[in-house]
């Protein structure tokens, strides 16, 4: 038991570091890139945390299974290079055993993947798909933030706010330009010193409040042009329409998948079963791979190890994608994926007593010809 706590504490801290490291660099590239969307005025800054949320467990259902696989690589690998593996090996410790040692926080962590991949993943990436939609649906009157331009309906639709103003939810030193859809020659220039959002409580409607300011209306070049001052003006929204998602596969719970005889809805439902049980199979393969020579280094099978894992992945997304179009049948498409590895695992764990076994029928056939 005190060899147990110790490997799976060195296993823990290491595989907790990696996946930490992991998921901050996936996390940040994808926080940018809805930033970005934030920037321009297609969503709202208010929602770009919440949608994070929602997508972190798709991001932990494939680094967890990475972050073990690194993590049983560089601790195992520190201690057969600081010759703690040699003696455990001398007192009876062999690799089969340490295998053994390493299964246990493997299953748990396939099993919380396997609750990320099957319930929680799914889940998350269908509410975030959803609050992308209600964005879209909204003018870009509504998405306004200080000091940006906003474009929307096309580019006819150009909206300024320079600041936020004291009370919650005003803005001030507004400035809107609507170009007219059925005369596209004149356009529309509104100057606000405070604007505000309003709902109208009878009909719900929803409107934009501005005051102090005035309009001008005319064509670009031209000296015919109305310009008219204001202390209110409401401008009506558009009504809200049904958000419309683009459900897939993805977003689709898993028991919905079950019934389902579309090669996409099947290859799906693999691709989820198939993520928990990679665990297991990478665990098979590290444990071997992170035996080091301790004049050889700590990191000299890590990249071969990185490539093996990688080809794994890709061989499996490759099958999943071939099961979406129909060319391989769904079971021993994805499946066969699974076997291939650990075939492959099973080699490498045995490859010094086949090595040994060699030898030994070589000796055989030598005293024999003697």
């Amino acid at each position: 038991m005190i060899i147990y706590r110790y490997l799976s504490r060195q296993l823990l801290f290491t595989t907790l570091g990696v996946s930490s490291v992991l998921v901050m660099i996936l996390v940040c590239g994808r926080f940018i890139k809805y930033l970005a969307e934030a920037a321009v005025g297609r969503i709202s800054g208010e929602v770009v945390f919440m949608i994070m949320a929602y997508r972190l467990p798709g991001f932990l259902e494939l680094i967890l299974p990475l972050g073990l696989f690194l993590g049983i690589l560089l601790s195992y690998g520190r201690m057969y290079l600081e010759n703690e593996m040699t003696v455990l090996e001398a007192c009876g410790f062999g690799q089969t055993k340490l295998l053994v040692y390493t299964l246990p926080p493997a299953l748990c962590m396939s099993a919380m993947v396997g609750f990320f991949s099957l319930v929680v993943g799914p889940w998350g990436a269908d509410k975030a798909q959803t609050l992308l939609e209600e964005q879209k649906q909204k003018s870009g009157l509504e998405v306004l933030s200080p000091g940006r331009f906003h474009s929307a309906h096309n580019g006819k639709v150009v909206t300024y706010a320079e600041k936020t103003g004291n009370d919650k939810g005003s803005m001030l030193n507004l400035f809107i330009v609507n170009y007219h859809e059925r005369e596209p020659s004149k356009v529309s220039l509104m100057l606000a010193k405070v604007g505000s959002y309003r709902i109208d409580a009878a009909t719900g409607a929803r409107y934009l409040v501005l005051e102090n300011g005035y309009r001008v209306e005319g064509a670009p070049g031209k000296a015919d042009y109305n310009r008219t001052a204001f202390s209110r003006y409401d401008m009506k929204l558009d009504d809200p329409r049904p958000v419309e998602t683009q459900r897939t596969y993805e977003h689709r719970p898993s028991l919905s998948l079950l019934g389902d005889s579309d090669p996409e809805a099947a290859a799906e439902l693999l691709w989820r079963l198939s993520v928990p049980l990679l665990v297991p199979i990478v665990v098979f393969l590290a444990v071997p791979l992170s035996r080091v020579n301790p004049r050889q280094g700590r990191y000299l099978k890590l990249l071969p190890s990185i490539l093996i894992y990688l080809a794994y992945l890709s061989l499996l997304l490759a099958a999943k994608s071939a099961v979406e179009k129909g060319r391989l049948p769904a079971v021993p498409g994805i499946v066969a994926v699974h076997a291939i590895f650990f075939c492959l695992a099973y080699l490498i764990h045995n490859w010094n007593s086949f090595k040994l076994w060699r030898s030994k029928r070589k000796a055989m056939g030598l005293e024999g010809a003697a």
